[in-house]
C-alpha cells in the first residue's frame, strides 16, 4: 500500500483553547477597580464639561448674530468630544483590572486597544500611593509602581484606600524578600 495515497490519522489531539479564549485579553481572574472611580472622573471633568458648554453656546451666539453658519462645525466637534467622554467613562473604568499573583502584579486596561502589563516583584524599586483631593474625598487612591525601566512602570487608579495600602505593603515586602534571596 502506498503511504502517500492513504493519509494516516494524527494520533495527537488538537490543542485545546486556553481558558478565556475568545474573551478580552487579560480578563481572566482580574479584580476590578472601584466603581467610585466613575464618579471621581466625572467630578474631575466638570471644568472641561463647563468649558464645552460655553464654547457651544458661544458658537451658537456667533451664528445667530453674525450669520456665520460654519461656527456649527466647532460646536459639533466640542459636543462630540464631551459626549464621548460622558458616555464612555463608565466603560473605560470597568475595563480596568488588576491581580496580585505569587511573583508579579498584573494590570489590564483599555476597551478597543487592550493593554496588559506585568511587573515582577523582583523588579520593583519603589511603590507610592497617591491621593488627590477628589480621590481622597471618595476614599480612593492611585498606586504607582516604579521599576528600573521607565517602560515597565505601572499606575493603578481607582483603588480603595485600604487596598492600595495593602498592595503597597505587599509589593514592598515581596521586593525585600526577593532581594534578600539573591
Amino acid at each position: 500500500m502506498d503511504a502517500m495515497s492513504t493519509p494516516s490519522p494524527d494520533p495527537s489531539p488538537a490543542p485545546a483553547a486556553p481558558p478565556g479564549a475568545g474573551g478580552r485579553l487579560g480578563a481572566e481572574g482580574l479584580r476590578p477597580v472601584s466603581e467610585t472611580l466613575i464618579r471621581a472622573r466625572y467630578l474631575a471633568g466638570l471644568v472641561g464639561y463647563a468649558l464645552a458648554v460655553l464654547v457651544i453656546a458661544g458658537c451658537i451666539v456667533v451664528w445667530a448674530w453674525l450669520g456665520w453658519w460654519w461656527t456649527v462645525f466647532p460646536a459639533l466637534l466640542v459636543l462630540i468630544l464631551a459626549l464621548q467622554s460622558l458616555l464612555l467613562t463608565p466603560r473605560r473604568v470597568r475595563a480596568l483590572g488588576y491581580l496580585d499573583r505569587e511573583d508579579d502584579l498584573v494590570f489590564a486596561s483599555g476597551i478597543m486597544f487592550r493593554s496588559v502589563s506585568t511587573v515582577a516583584f523582583a523588579r520593583v524599586q519603589s511603590v507610592e500611593v497617591h491621593e488627590g483631593p477628589i480621590e481622597r474625598s471618595l476614599g480612593l487612591a492611585t498606586l504607582s509602581v516604579s521599576t528600573a525601566s521607565a517602560e515597565a512602570d505601572l499606575t493603578i487608579p481607582g483603588l480603595p484606600r485600604e487596598e492600595a495600602e495593602r498592595l503597597r505593603a505587599l509589593l514592598a515586602r515581596r521586593g525585600v524578600e526577593t532581594m534578600a534571596a539573591l
